[in-house]
């Protein structure tokens, strides 16, 4: 018995909840919730729309029935929250899903419906503040598939409506006293507080155990599947060999194609082509070029491996994979039109790709049978080799580990380069390895060569390399990139040019890298017995790994100040400051004509050196000042004047007498007579208030003399 009825008293309905504005403030934010659902195409619009009218429905038959609950309601709203969880069992198990996105599908349709069933019953505070919750359950399984932030929008919204609902939840447990006043600084704390949680977050992590979504997004077939987009020279094909004509003047963007021409300026915007969420940045490789021209890179021909196991795709191992290394997971969603190249960190081991089968060259590039359209989803698990600089310096390049033929194309130029032979041996004498090598042809770029993308344009016949060289040193990532790769194949080192993507710019809220057309990019691989091609580059930096969420906000921060000036930021500083002491001074502003007059007092004698105590009655205080005005010694008169003792007209003589105890006594006869003030008399003592002073020289030191009640000297004349 006593089980049975602590169960009845936890069921026990609450006093029912009148406020109005309450239900309509979590309807919102409910209603926000489902349109972020919506917005991650996790619940339909006819769902959403019906979600939404049925809750402000049950919302309203809350409130109208709050007082007399219907009976058969409770019932009714039990079994259809057993049909809801029957129905999300059910899918489950009919539809086994290979990732965590349809599962979040079903959990948004499942609290949208739990929503809205709740909403018929909540007659009292307690089942309202379950609704705010749910609401919150909404936000959460929409922003775990958010790649945007544009989800903010809704969370922002969301946030301001669920904190008026807990206002007026605490307006209401007050019994209606208002709680506007202290909203400012709530606001504030769960800002500041938020703040610093992000601060202290330690950098994303992506788990590797997990399936992320994959999706062919609106794809565009291709000519030759096995072939990369834009080879069979159709114009509808968004991948095209560039041209000096052309919009991007970008070899092989938009996109990658088979050649890569130096000899093309480089014009990449701000557009943003995919976003990628991954275990630690990389260059993200789509292909890689072996011979050269003298002005441009091609890929040598190759008959593509056709992998038909459909998703996930187990690749086999590229030429010259390395030994070993770390697995490495990205996610990769397509915003732009791409080519049909899968990009991904080298080496690719197992893709999650849309698709019944992949191309894989030889050299690791990875070809889809259609071009990658937005909306456009996959994921690849890679086996990168991160060796030490250490462990590099021990091997040598020219140690073996390439075939012959592999050797030889790696070593390929198109004809002698003794100038450029005679530069780089010059410039590696003092380094003994490999890699010292390459870093001190790079260091040598950096301090020699000037990145640009408008560079001169090149003469014909020239050779790029030569030009660059010993001519015009400026350059982008192309041409710095094929020089660096051609000085080390004229002293024997094995190296080749790859294109793909840089990370671009870190959202520490989404855990996404936002790469945009400018972060294509191309760089150097140099080889290197048992860890394979490596990764060198002396136009970017890509970082070890993702950053914090803290770091990147101070690092955004202080780029951005660093672009706007100290002159700028110092006006801005200086105007927040006048604002906020504009807003201090409003605040803190007399709220009447008494007030004023009170503090014009209080100011007077704090000049004169004499601060009122919090014991002491305004007339006793002006008594004083009157004193010292008058340059006698402190007087505490709490009378008042002997010609104003009687009533009106002795008030009138009052508000006109020129001492400060006249003014304060006419303040408390004002605040305290059944006949106040009137106008003219008020406008009179603010004047005199704001014209009389206690001048400083009348505030001087007395000599201490003995004072008979408690035996302790104190100056003659201080309070």
């Amino acid at each position: 018995m006593k089980v049975m009825e602590a169960v009845r008293r936890a069921n026990r309905p609450g006093p029912p909840e009148d406020s109005v504005r309450l239900r309509v403030l979590i309807v919102g934010a409910a209603t926000v919730g489902l349109l972020a659902c919506r917005a991650e195409g996790e619940v339909s619009w006819w769902l959403t729309i019906a979600a939404i009218g049925l809750l402000a429905t049950g919302m309203a038959f809350s409130h109208a029935t709050r007082a007399r609950p219907v009976a058969a309601v409770k019932p009714a709203l039990a079994f259809m929250a057993i049909v809801a969880f029957v129905w999300f069992f059910t899918e489950l198990r009919a539809h086994p899903f290979t990732d965590i996105g349809g599962v979040e599908g079903l959990l948004a349709a499942l609290f949208a419906w739990i929503q809205v069933t709740h909403a018929f019953d909540v007659p009292a505070r307690r089942d309202l503040s379950f609704s705010l919750a749910g609401s919150a359950g909404l936000i959460a399984v929409a922003g775990a598939q958010a790649i945007d932030l544009g989800f903010g929008l809704y969370v922002v919204v969301w946030g301001a409506l669920s904190l008026g609902a807990l206002f007026a939840m605490w307006g209401s447990a007050g019994g209606g006293a208002p709680t506007g006043r202290g909203a400012p600084t709530v606001v504030v704390t769960v800002v500041m507080v938020g703040l610093v949680a992000l601060l202290a977050l330690p950098a994303p992590q992506v788990a590797g155990n997990i399936s992320f979504p994959s999706d062919l997004g609106s794809a565009v077939a291709v000519v030759n599947p096995a072939g990369l987009a834009g080879d069979g020279g159709r114009p509808s094909e968004p991948s095209r060999p560039g041209t000096s004509i052309g919009r991007t003047r970008v070899g092989g963007y938009l996109g990658f194609a088979t050649h890569l021409d130096t000899a093309l300026r480089g014009s990449l915007g701000d557009q943003l082509v995919m976003r990628v969420r991954a275990q630690r940045p990389s260059y993200w490789v789509g292909e890689t070029f072996d011979t050269w021209t003298g002005q441009s890179w091609l890929t040598t021909r190759r008959v593509p491996q056709a992998v038909a196991t459909g998703s996930p795709f187990t690749l086999p191992l590229p030429d010259g994979a390395a030994i070993g290394g770390t697995d490495d997971l990205q996610t990769f969603y397509v915003v732009a039109p791409n080519p049909n190249l899968v990009f991904h960190a080298d080496s690719a081991h197992v893709v999650w790709f849309p698709a019944d089968t992949l191309f894989v060259q030889p050299d690791g590039a990875i070809l889809s049978p259609v071009a990658l359209g937005p909306g456009t989803v996959y994921t690849v698990e890679s086996i990168v080799s991160s060796p030490t600089p250490e462990e590099l310096r021990a091997t040598s390049s020219i140690d073996g580990g390439l075939s012959g033929a592999q050797q030889r194309q790696a070593l390929q130029l198109p004809h002698p380069y003794p100038h450029v032979q005679a530069l780089a041996e010059a410039i590696t004498a003092r380094a003994p390895t490999t890699y010292d090598k390459v870093q001190a042809l790079i260091a040598w770029m950096g301090s020699h060569t000037r990145y640009s993308t408008d560079i001169p344009p090149l003469p014909s016949g020239a050779d790029a390399v030569d030009q660059f060289l010993f001519s015009t040193r400026v350059g982008f990532c192309e041409q710095i990139s094929t020089s660096l790769a051609v000085m080390l194949r004229s002293i024997g080192i094995p190296a080749r040019e790859a294109a793909g993507y840089v990370p671009g710019p870190y959202d520490p809220i989404t855990d996404l890298y936002e790469v945009q057309a400018k972060d294509a990019h191309a760089w150097v691989q140099v080889w290197f017995p048992t860890y394979g091609w490596q990764s060198f580059d002396p136009t970017a930096n890509v970082p070890l790994a993702n950053p914090s969420p803290g770091a990147t906000l101070v690092g955004d921060a202080t780029h951005a100040l660093g672009r706007v000036g100290l002159v700028p930021i110092g006006l801005m500083v200086a105007a927040a400051a006048a604002i906020g002491l504009a807003g201090r001074a409003w605040r803190r502003r007399p709220r009447s004509w008494a007030e004023k007059v009170t503090r014009r007092i209080e100011r007077a004698g704090r000049r004169a050196g004499r601060e009122r105590r919090p014991s002491e009655t305004l007339r006793e205080y002006a008594a004083v000042l009157d004193a010292r005005r008058a340059g006698a010694p402190d007087e505490h008169r709490a009378g008042a004047p002997d010609e104003h003792r009687a009533d009106g007209a002795d008030r009138r003589r009052a508000a006109t007498s020129a001492s400060w105890s006249s003014l304060a006594w006419a303040l408390e006869q004002d605040a305290y007579s059944a006949t106040p003030i009137g106008p003219e008399a008020r406008r009179h003592i603010l004047r005199l208030s704001a014209q009389w002073r206690v001048p400083r020289r009348l505030h001087r030191p007395a000599p201490y003399r003995a004072v008979v009640d408690d035996g302790r000297p104190e100056r003659v004349g201080a309070p």
